[in-house]
């Protein structure tokens, strides 16, 4: 006689718990509220996770904004004569990645490390547009 393979199977909707299968099975006749029950302890042992999640979006989208902005001030930027020397523009630059860091640091969420890996990420974007920057800056040197 074979086994009946529903026995010991469970049935999930989205995100909750409704019981077994098989009548013989224990869970088979949980009521209404008591699923809900289920249902509830599962959402509060993921809520932190969901929480943790959110923060980090949240950060990245901060980020994200962050970038966009420090990416307009470099294209407002119109070069002109009497020009500024090369080293002067570059702690020029400087200046304005260290306000943008300190600035959305201060909006960064989340446990610190997970606030200096954003903060990490961040530094790199901004120092990539400003390499950019300052090679087309110095271009316009070479070319007055």
């Amino acid at each position: 006689m074979e086994k009946d393979v529903t026995e010991n199977t469970y049935l999930f909707t989205v995100g909750y718990f409704v019981g077994g299968r098989s009548k013989n099975d224990p869970f088979f006749h949980l009521s209404q509220r008591e699923s809900q029950s289920l249902k509830s302890v599962a959402e509060t042992y993921t809520a932190p996770l969901d929480l943790k999640m959110a923060l980090i979006q949240t950060n990245k989208d901060l980020i994200s904004k962050g970038i966009k902005e420090f990416n307009i001030l470099l294209n407002q930027q119109v070069f002109s004569d009497p020009a500024i020397s090369e080293e002067a523009m570059v702690t020029v630059v400087n200046d304005w990645v260290s306000f943008y860091i300190n600035y959305y640091k201060k909006q960064l969420s989340g446990e610190q490390d997970e606030q200096d890996k954003a903060l990490q990420e961040f530094r790199q974007e901004l120092n990539t547009l400003s390499a950019s920057f300052l090679d087309k800056y110095r271009n316009f040197l070479k070319s007055s």
